[in-house]
């Protein structure tokens, strides 16, 4: 059981669920630690076995506090590495902005527009096709972005643009005839 817990909790250091763990350390520890009653410290003879019990609970009692010990000892590694990650996200997060702040202080500096990515200039068009069509079929923005895996607001505001980026030559295609001045 005792290698199977460290085992377990070897997994967990390793990956990300180190909270949880951090909990259940924590929960474990305040388990197992001698109990106050009354809000007065445990006294030495209160926590005394009689002499029979002790010698039957004894090895019970090394394990237990063995097990504590290397708890704690894991307990300190996880807090390292919580620590470690964090300062290493901490950097990245530092290179990120600083990259940032290069590449818009060049391209005021050349005062072009930053190119855009390959997904935006190659695809556009046929997602913004596809969520047109569909919504001429009469499909709400919300069954569209549904069918398409995309969040609502995606789909609206693709439908909202949809008039602004055409041309009065080439107006929306409608069914509804135009609005009347009274």
């Amino acid at each position: 059981m005792r290698a199977w817990i460290l085992s377990s909790l070897e997994d967990l250091l390793s990956s990300p669920k180190l909270v949880p763990l951090a909990v259940l350390v924590v929960a474990i520890f305040l388990w197992l630690r001698p109990r106050r009653i009354g809000g007065t410290k445990p006294s030495a003879t209160a926590l005394r076995m009689p002499p029979a019990a002790s010698t039957s609970q004894e090895p019970l009692r090394r394990n237990l506090e063995a097990l504590m010990i290397e708890l704690q000892e894991l307990s300190r590694k996880i807090g390292a590495e919580i620590d470690t990650r964090f300062a290493k996200l901490e950097a990245a997060m530092r290179d990120a902005d600083r990259r940032i702040a290069t590449l818009t202080r060049l391209t005021r500096k050349t005062g072009q527009a930053p190119p855009p990515s390959s997904e935006d200039t190659a695809e556009p068009n046929l997602r913004h096709a596809i969520v047109y069509e569909l919504a001429d079929s009469g499909l709400k923005p919300v069954d569209i972005a549904k069918q398409l895996g995309k969040t609502p607001g995606e789909i609206e505001l693709i439908l909202n643009l949809r008039g602004r980026l055409t041309t009065p030559a080439d107006p929306p295609a409608s069914d509804a005839p135009p609005p009347t001045r009274s």
